[in-house]
């Protein structure tokens, strides 16, 4: 067995349905760590950055409000992955940590 080999859950484009239906019943990450009320619908944001230009694994994924996924000022798609991590001193595993222990409590 090849040890350094991805997880194939982890690979680009695998999907996983549940999860993403899950994660919009879900409070944004970013609103929670922060202590911030939420104030657009929840959104399902695939982690960027891996390569290659794939969509990544539905396992990586966070719950971001859209002010903070698509529609806001500094949402993540308008400024992009580094600016957005340095403006809110998090990064997007950070936020995946988060969904998961959020995720975790309402099972």
């Amino acid at each position: 067995m090849n040890n350094l080999k991805q997880d194939p859950k982890y690979r680009n484009g695998y999907k996983d349905k549940a999860r993403l239906a899950a994660i919009h019943n879900l409070p944004c990450s970013l609103s929670y760590l922060k202590g911030w009320k939420q104030t657009t619908i929840t959104e399902a944001h695939h982690l960027h950055g891996g390569g290659m230009g794939k969509k990544s694994s539905d396992l990586l994924t966070m719950s971001l409000a859209r002010e903070h996924h698509t529609s806001g000022k500094n949402a993540f798609h308008k400024i992009g992955r580094v600016a957005f991590e340095e403006l809110h001193n998090c990064t997007q595993e950070d936020l995946i940590e988060i969904t998961n222990k959020l995720l975790e409590y309402i099972k």
